[in-house]
């Protein structure tokens, strides 16, 4: 009787132990999924106020119209992504600027470059830095054993700022 006594104790506590032990495997894991999902979350606000700030900052230097907004943008996210080199990016910025701002001097041209390849990189860092947290994010959904405790949480869509002309490259293939 008390062979079986222990037996049984010692089952029980085994279960418990194997329960304690997918309590805390569970929080682990929901808090991780909530702090990924919070920071892609506030990562990607804060990409929309950096590129509200690249865009005053140059606008501003500038002096560049509101109603012309819409057209330096486009200019902006092609070479924020840098798809197109510094001499070509620059030169279609400059030339855009020339025509929107015909009084702007030489001096102010090249501050606004400056501002423009400064904020790039920065801009370009932060999208990758995006990316990289959505791959972390989707690789704890998508994983034994988290995948069992936060893989119906779903993935989150992360957006990344591109220009028409490299969406288009990329639908058709073609540069």
């Amino acid at each position: 009787m008390n062979k079986t006594l222990i037996a049984i104790g010692g089952f029980f506590g085994l279960g418990i132990l194997a329960v304690v032990i997918v309590a805390i495997m569970w929080v682990s894991y929901s808090n991780s999924e909530v702090r990924l999902r919070n920071t892609i979350v506030a990562k990607q606000v804060d990409n929309q106020n950096e590129m509200d700030a690249m865009w005053k900052n140059i606008s501003q230097t500038a002096q560049v119209a509101e109603k012309d907004r819409s057209s330096l943008m486009e200019i902006m996210t092609g070479y924020a992504q840098g798809r197109t080199g510094v001499g070509d990016g620059s030169k279609a910025i400059m030339n855009w600027i020339k025509e929107a701002v015909p009084k702007v001097s030489s001096k102010v041209f090249e501050k606004l470059l400056n501002i423009i390849v400064s904020q790039r990189d920065g801009f370009k860092f932060r999208q990758k830095e995006l990316l990289d947290l959505k791959r972390e994010h989707d690789n704890l959904i998508d994983t034994f054993p988290s995948k069992l405790f936060v893989g119906g949480r779903g993935k989150i869509n992360v957006i990344i700022v591109t220009s028409t002309r490299t969406q288009d490259s990329f639908k058709t293939k073609q540069q």
